[in-house]
């Protein structure tokens, strides 16, 4: 079945509307016209009629009255026919500016479906079409941004699996060949590599689940300044020579409902984070109450800090503010992304910001 497009509809609707209230208003002064000549006509004596000459009642009209009648049924005709053609005129004019911004809509729909990400519209028209173009441009941001971040992934990915599968692929070579012996140290190198392209894989399967929203939870009350002091404990033996890792906790213990192991997963992610940027100084984790019943938790770090045009992509997936850096230095941009699934899956935000002096603050907020 063939639908009509938005113009034809909005067209013939005005047009509709415009006829019916032509018609309307030509009958009306039809009906008012005639009832006023025939008013007129009963003052007049029963005897003549207004030119001298005799009538019968008020039916026998002489060529004056029926002339006058002819030129008013003439006027409102010429009036309908001209305010048909003028709500025609109108009609379409409507129309038009109506579905125009429409149009561009599809247009640029269309570009966008063939790969154009560029493809932007311009805001314009009533406002609920305006509200379309700006949800419009706002999915194309979106779809731009998801594109580039798939591209880093690729980028990311084939760079993290590169180096440790041909370091392994070199070592195995060597060793079948007999070039290299098979000694407990290069298989303690190989047994690495495959650690870390186990890790990899793991850390793609973990992100996949969470944004799927079917990451598992074991939700039960905990102490985060328990939870706090074993994760800063640990971080101490992964932070660099002379850099101090400590923690400012409340005196009282401080309760929320969560998944211990999600939580410290998120809290270790973090560490390992400002510990691989930290190369002296300090990294801090300070456990304070909030107002509005929340707790937060924030990784303050005297590092290399992060730019500011990288903050608000922090958490993105595979997102990784320098790419030229080495794999021993920088994930694959996947822990974050993990963190701030979980943290929002338990109801609260992370956060990102410069810390002043230098360094980074990171961190997240829970319900109590």
């Amino acid at each position: 079945m063939t639908r009509l497009s938005v113009f034809w509809q909005v067209f013939l609707g005005v047009l509709t509307v415009a006829l019916g209230a032509v018609v309307m208003l030509g009958a009306i002064t039809r009906y008012a016209l005639s009832a006023a000549f025939d008013a007129y006509l009963q003052h007049i004596p029963q005897g003549l009629n207004p030119m001298g000459r005799p009538r019968m009642g008020a039916q026998i009209l002489g060529s004056a009255e029926q002339s006058f009648i002819a030129a008013v049924d003439r006027s409102v005709a010429l009036g309908v026919v001209a305010a048909i053609a003028l709500s025609i005129i109108a009609a379409y004019l409507i129309a038009r500016h109506l579905t125009r911004p429409v149009r561009k809509l599809e247009e640029a729909a269309l570009a966008l479906a063939d790969g154009d990400l560029a493809s932007r519209v311009d805001v314009s028209g009533p406002e609920e079409i305006s509200a379309l173009g700006e949800a419009f441009n706002h999915m194309a941001d979106t779809l731009e941004e998801s594109e580039e971040l798939r591209r880093r992934l690729v980028a990311d990915v084939a760079h993290e699996l590169r180096n440790p599968i041909a370091a392994a692929r070199a070592q195995a070579e060597g060793m079948a060949e007999g070039v290299l012996s098979a000694d407990a140290k290069r298989l303690n190198s190989l047994v690495e590599d495959m650690a870390h392209l186990s890790a990899l894989v793991d850390d793609l399967q973990e992100l996949a689940v969470a944004e799927a929203g079917r990451l598992a939870y074991d939700m039960s009350e905990l102490d985060l300044t328990d939870l706090v002091t074993r994760e800063v404990e640990r971080a101490t033996h992964i932070a660099a020579p002379g850099v101090t890792v400590s923690a400012e906790l409340p005196e009282d213990a401080v309760l929320v409902t969560g998944d211990e192991r999600r939580l410290s997963e998120v809290l270790r992610n973090l560490l390992a984070n400002a510990a691989r940027h930290t190369r002296a100084g300090t990294i801090g984790v300070h456990l304070t109450n909030e107002a509005g019943g929340q707790v937060r938790i924030a990784v303050v770090d005297s590092g290399e800090g992060i730019p500011e045009a990288d903050l608000p992509y922090v958490f993105e997936r595979f997102y990784r503010a320098d790419t030229a850096r080495a794999a021993d230095t920088g994930g694959a941009g996947l822990g974050l992304a993990i963190s701030a699934r979980i943290v929002r899956d338990h109801g609260g935000e992370v956060f990102a910001r410069p810390t002043p002096g230098g360094g980074a603050t990171v961190g997240f907020t829970l319900p109590l």
